[in-house]
């Protein structure tokens, strides 16, 4: 599968999240089979004024994950275009976000906020793709809200202002993450766009995601939260591991945040840990790990579970 010019080895694919996706989680994910993974969401506004080293700093990409999307937000054409200047040396692609529905962001007339201005939407979009030689995608929700579905109407003008790819999160703006995911209309985009589509929305094991794959036609299904608790959910023959898997997970996370991570969070190291406990069988007190406050103590907890 392509994107663009870009290979791209498994049709599951991390979906870009806030908070989430440091480096070393977005080389777990990689060393799980995931085709391609995203770095969080990055503000162009911020990104604009930063210098070269900061950038790299900043998105701190490593070889081993390759190929990775970067994706930026925001609604200003020239803060944009600058950013994916200082982004576009490190970035494999380039993804623009139009499906964040935090209060905050639509605030500012970011994410999916964009989705009530088709042809603003498409006029920047038009304007990433002429600034920059690497495949520029978008991750879009079908709508603002249930009396707006437009995801197919917008999906097409994307396609025409040279969109490589498309993402479709299966829920409106106003939805946010509750309630069912519609998969028709994932199939309905697919159906009239020639360029691949994403099918993103609560999966949260290999064989729904195959499933959710089957039943749209979509090239790619994204996974979001469901990797945050199994960054191996990409990797068919890892659907049933058992403890001592989760552990040796959890460890290699760890040693990969000590080897190639820049900032040294243990906060970050504990949440991560913590999260992907959540399907480990024991009867001692998982939370306690977010009461650690240094990596060495948070590793030492892990290799002590239940042995």
């Amino acid at each position: 599968m392509k994107i663009g010019n870009i290979d791209i080895s498994s049709q599951f694919v991390l979906a870009p999240m806030a908070a989430v996706n440091c480096t070393a989680f977005r080389m777990l994910c990689k060393e799980n089979k995931a085709g391609l993974v995203y770095t969080q969401m990055f503000d162009a506004a911020l990104v604009k004024n930063k210098s070269r080293r900061e950038v790299k700093d900043l998105l701190n990409i490593t070889e081993h994950e390759r190929p990775v999307s970067v994706q930026l937000i925001g609604d200003n054409e020239e803060s944009i275009l600058k950013s994916i200047k200082l982004v576009e040396e490190f970035a494999d692609l380039i993804d623009f976000n139009v499906g964040c529905s935090e209060k905050e962001i639509l605030a500012q007339g970011y994410g999916a906020f964009l989705l009530s201005n088709p042809s603003l939407l498409e006029k920047i979009v038009r304007k990433m793709v002429q600034a920059t030689s690497k495949p520029v995608t978008v991750k879009m929700r079908i709508g603002i809200d249930a009396q707006k579905i437009i995801a197919v109407n917008v999906a097409k003008s994307l396609e025409n202002a040279g969109a490589a790819a498309i993402c479709i999160h299966g829920r409106t703006a106003q939805q946010k993450l509750a309630k069912k995911v519609n998969w028709t209309i994932m199939k309905q985009v697919k159906e009239k766009l020639t360029i691949p589509i994403m099918a993103n929305g609560d999966v949260t094991n290999y064989l729904q995601g195959f499933d959710l794959l089957s039943r749209t036609g979509c090239d790619f299904v994204m996974i979001g939260r469901g990797a945050m608790h199994c960054p191996w959910i990409f990797d068919p023959e890892k659907a049933q591991i058992v403890n001592a898997e989760i552990k040796k997970q959890i460890l290699r996370f760890i040693e990969l945040y000590r080897t190639y991570e820049n900032r040294g969070s243990s906060q970050e190291v504990r949440e991560h840990v913590f999260w992907m406990l959540k399907n480990y069988v024991t009867k001692q007190n998982t939370r306690a790990v977010l009461n650690l406050r240094y990596i060495e103590d948070i590793e030492d907890f892990v290799i002590k579970l239940d042995s």
